[in-house]
């Protein structure tokens, strides 16, 4: 009975494991692709903050480390992610595929930082450890905090978004891999 299912299934496995190998960049491609998102994120805030404020904020440089970090973090993930769904696709798939998951990942991690740090500020308030109510006051704080940086994020992430959002794409698409016959 293990004949012909077993070897499909180990063909199969073998197959996930090369394309998970595949999608995994070089270290320096993640160290240099990392220090580059986060410094593009960060300016973009910079940006922002000196449109929008003039630099008068409260917590300039807090806030500018937050996307540096968050952008910096979420590029690996995205990185391999974006490698694992694009596959061997042709560069206009590439380039959407590469712009809208490195974009997100980035997001999402400067979203989560942003919790983590929400959830500090309001650990204080919040009902003992092992507790429902702390999962639940856990969850929400979480869920409201990535809510509020989202919309937030929004009117200080455009001034160069859009030119990083393509730029993204663009890098991404040029890492095109040949098609398979």
């Amino acid at each position: 009975m293990t004949g012909s299912g077993g070897q499909q299934q180990q063909g199969l496995f073998r197959r996930i494991r090369k394309r998970l190998a595949d999608s995994i960049p070089s270290p320096w491609t993640i160290l240099i692709g990392s220090v580059l998102f986060g410094a593009l994120s960060a300016a973009s805030a910079v940006v922002g903050l000196y449109l929008r404020y003039g630099f008068l904020f409260f917590s300039n440089d807090a806030i500018v480390l937050l996307y540096f970090y968050g952008a910096a973090v979420g590029f690996a993930p995205g990185l391999v992610l974006a490698n694992l769904i694009a596959g061997r696709a042709r560069r206009p798939a590439r380039f959407i595929i590469g712009a809208i998951i490195l974009f997100l990942s980035g997001h999402t991690a400067t979203a989560a930082i942003f919790a983590l740090q929400y959830r500090m500020f309001y650990a204080h308030w919040h009902a003992d450890f092992p507790s429902i109510i702390w999962g639940f006051q856990l969850v929400f704080t979480s869920a409201a905090a990535v809510y509020q940086f989202t919309v937030n994020s929004l009117y200080l992430s455009y001034p160069l978004a859009p030119a990083i959002f393509i730029g993204l794409g663009l890098w991404f698409a040029a890492q095109s891999r040949p098609a398979a016959q």
